[in-house]
């Protein structure tokens, strides 16, 4: 937006500059010409191409100063050379204040050398206005850019306090566990199972406690099964009596 507002003003000053300094002093110089030919100053035999001159170079530095802008060198330098051009167009519209005028057998001379530095000199004030708003232009751009300078630094500040503190959570934390009691997954359901304990093996097999025994068929009398005679009564022993 500003840059289209300092095109605009640049184009309204080109217009207006030339329409003050070329087209309506042209017009006036044809007129005073046409109607008092004997209306004569130094610059009047070339007083048009001097306007065409310097009215331009009033437009093309109004405009240039128009379109930059204000606190840079640009605006002042260009703001200052149209008062420059505006000094010299007003010295040459006006002959320097002297100009002479001849009617039948009057001659006339009037010297106005004296007026005519006086509006020089109040056109030149205008050019402590040009300094001074560059000046007040100026410092609030340093205060801008100063600002501007200490929201990047503390923008740059916040953005490494966030990057540290990202890296500080990325790294685990006794804090930052959950207070919630675990559920442990049992070892079945995960595919896990533990092996089934092994039986103890003794060293030596186990030996039954109870000897066989045969009984006498005659007598009753226990013997032991590899006996073949009853040791009381003398009877021979079967292998069926063993028990």
């Amino acid at each position: 937006m500003r840059h289209r507002s300092r095109t605009s003003d640049a184009i309204w000053t080109a217009f207006s500059e030339g329409i003050r300094f070329v087209v309506v002093p042209l017009v006036l110089v044809h007129l005073v010409t046409t109607n008092f030919p004997d209306l004569q100053t130094p610059f009047m035999p070339n007083i048009e191409t001097y306007i065409i001159f310097f009215g331009g170079m009033i437009a093309v530095a109004g405009t240039i100063e128009s379109a930059n802008k204000p606190g840079t060198f640009k605006r002042l330098l260009f703001g200052l050379s149209a008062l420059a051009f505006v000094c010299m167009w007003l010295f040459v519209v006006f002959g320097g204040g002297i100009s002479n005028f001849t009617y039948g057998p009057y001659f006339v001379e009037f010297d106005m050398t004296k007026i005519v530095y006086i509006m020089l000199v109040g056109v030149s004030l205008k050019g402590l206005l040009v300094v001074d708003v560059y000046s007040k232009a100026r410092h609030q751009i340093k205060e801008d850019e100063k600002e501007e300078r200490l929201e990047l630094a503390e923008a740059k500040a916040e953005a490494r306090a966030k990057a540290r503190a990202k890296r500080k959570r990325a790294a685990p934390a006794m804090s930052g566990m959950s207070k919630v009691a675990f559920e442990v997954t049992p070892d079945d359901d995960v595919g896990y199972s533990q092996p089934s304990p092994e039986p103890p093996t003794s060293a030596a097999p186990m030996r039954s406690s109870t000897a066989r025994v045969k009984e006498c068929p005659v007598c009753g009398e226990r013997v032991r099964s590899s006996d073949t005679m009853c040791k009381s009564c003398g009877a021979w022993l079967t292998r069926g009596s063993s028990r």
